[in-house]
């Protein structure tokens, strides 16, 4: 699943070690999944779209269009 993490994370100038700080993963982890190395669980990728101060789907490509749009609030 292709992410935005890296993009978001340079954007609003958070480092790996900063977003891992209040989520149940590792810096090595979240580096894998914006690798595209590894795929989240649900409950991970809601806990980095919420500490990027998004949704998911800002976050993650989850229908597969690449257009990273919610239907629900438009965040892109």
């Amino acid at each position: 699943m292709r992410n935005r993490i890296r993009e978001v994370r340079k954007i609003k100038k958070i480092t790996q070690a900063k977003l891992v700080e209040d989520i149940s993963i590792t810096r090595q982890y979240i580096s894998l999944i914006e690798l595209g190395e590894e795929t989240p669980s649900l409950k991970v990728a809601n806990e980095i779209a919420t500490a990027l101060g998004t949704c998911m789907y800002a976050i993650f490509d989850l229908d597969g269009t690449g257009r990273y749009r919610c239907p629900s609030c438009n965040c892109s």
